[in-house]
């Protein structure tokens, strides 16, 4: 049953294997405890960070992150855990997972027409969050391991690009029982609906954009001639849905809210940066160009995605002339002085790229992006120990951040540490899945010998307790 809901509502991303993930319906069982639906959420997010489904944007990730707080921080979010992560695919979607993981697709974020739009949307998965559809879904079946409810959600990804492989992996269950979630997953979209708007009221944000972009998604689905967006497919839109929409915000006040400056930065960035082949950047410059010529653009928006794509073409005079353009409309902008770095280091500028880092993250100081950039300029200049230093507080704050990880082995080793570089890459290796490889690395580290005695037994400690976590899997994944 839980197989077939997930194969009814998943529907395919863009990567090569990557896929939407499904929205599981509501029911009354509370077996599942949110200890056990973390675990769930977790194992998922890791697979997708091992398929490189997951794409590893700190600016884009910290700003969706702060922008859901603020809908997290309404009354009918409260007292729940969030964590947002951006698929990089120009389909319009989003999906939330057990234990509160909510992927947003870089598409959904550019078509949107306002903040506001995009509020809604998040809104809407955070209310299959706080009702928690999805886990009372995974506790109908009472005697699934954390391992085989995961591989079972995660059956959709491979049913989306290969529906042999999902059917490999466990059986979709009868034609009845796949009705039968379909039916009740409207329901649960409607009380998402709801939720949806209480969090839009309350955060500031105009409610009408729920019903804006759904109405241009409907719109759109009319025009393909085999089927609807994803969204529309994963979140099935009625008549009456919109209707009960429409009615409830009868009730409510228009308020108007304004796009900040860094919704719209992290639009222009993601239009940028859609593809990486000439041509597609050639036609990206070109669009920017001719949108600040007839001013159908924010200007330090329009000026930031045409740096953005400069530097991408790997022209870095033009990179700088449009980046000063832009800093002349939006000022000293962290997304701004992040680009200019990162200009500067990839034109083989480390020194002047640290500089730059540096200004910043005296404003700035826990920013995760100027981090990364600062490092990475640090490594090129050959300053191995002040980059490991660094980072070491660094992943004090970001411990779940794998490129932090993977930047602090490559300083320790280039400090000439290797067993400090074989124990901060065995928990890059970890956030990312891999958990034969980061127990390699922490063995490695081991028998480097050159460990301090408090630092050697830490190493002790992980070992053990990712060794542990790597039996349990495995022997979850045998009982299936």
């Amino acid at each position: 049953m839980l197989v077939a809901a997930a194969v009814a509502f998943a529907q395919p991303v863009a990567l090569a294997q990557s896929a939407n993930l499904p929205r599981l319906g509501d029911a009354g069982a509370e077996e599942l405890s949110p200890t056990m639906e973390r675990r769930i959420g977790e194992q998922i997010v890791r697979d997708m960070h091992r398929e490189r489904v997951i794409a590893d944007d700190a600016e884009v990730t910290d700003w969706l992150n702060a922008f859901a707080a603020r809908l997290a921080s309404t009354a009918p979010a409260a007292g729940y855990s969030l964590e947002l992560f951006l698929i990089r695919d120009g389909t319009l979607n989003a999906f939330a997972l057990p234990g509160g993981f909510i992927g947003v697709h870089s598409g959904l974020i550019v078509a949107a027409q306002s903040e506001s739009e995009l509020a809604s949307v998040i809104a809407h998965e955070i209310g299959h969050v706080t009702q928690r559809h999805i886990a009372r879904m995974l506790a109908r079946d009472r005697q699934a391991s954390v391992v085989m409810l995961a591989s079972l959600v995660l059956a959709a990804l491979a049913a989306s690009s290969n529906p042999q492989a999902a059917l490999g992996v466990a059986s979709l269950g009868s034609t009845v029982a796949q009705q039968q979630m379909l039916g009740f997953s409207r329901e649960a979209e409607r009380e998402a609906d709801r939720i949806g708007l209480d969090m839009l009221r309350e955060g500031g944000y105009d409610a009408n954009g729920m019903v804006a972009i759904l109405g241009r998604l409907q719109q759109a689905g009319r025009l393909y001639e085999n089927g609807a967006p994803d969204y529309l497919r994963s979140h099935p839109v009625t008549s009456e849905r919109m209707a009960d929409i429409q009615n409830r915000l009868r009730e409510t006040r228009y308020r108007q809210h304004a796009d900040s400056i860094d919704f719209l930065l992290v639009q222009a960035k993601l239009r940028a940066l859609a593809g990486s082949d000439v041509d597609t950047l050639a036609r990206a410059a070109a669009t920017f160009e001719r949108q600040l010529r007839k001013r159908t653009i924010d200007e330090a928006a329009g000026w930031f995605g045409l740096a953005t794509v400069r530097n991408a073409q790997r022209d870095p005079v033009r990179a700088r002339e449009a980046l000063a353009e832009a800093r002349k409309r939006a000022g000293a902008h962290p997304m701004i002085e992040r680009l200019a770095a990162q200009i500067a280091l990839d034109a083989g500028q480390p020194v002047r790229a640290r500089e730059l880092a540096d200004a910043a993250l005296a404003q700035q100081p826990s920013n995760r992006a100027l981090i990364r950039v600062k490092a990475q300029a640090l490594i090129a200049a050959r300053e191995h120990r002040a980059a490991a230093d660094m980072l070491g507080k660094a992943v004090e704050i970001h411990a779940s951040d794998a490129t932090l990880w993977r930047l602090l082995a490559d300083a320790w080793n280039g400090a000439g540490e290797p067993a400090r570089a074989h124990r901060a890459s065995a928990e890059h290796f970890a956030l990312l899945g891999g958990l034969p490889a980061a127990i390699d690395q922490l063995r490695r580290a081991r028998q480097a010998g050159t460990l301090d005695f408090y630092t050697g037994s830490q190493v002790d400690a992980r070992l053990r307790e990712l060794e542990r976590e790597y039996l349990r899997e495995r022997e979850e994944r045998e009982r299936r």
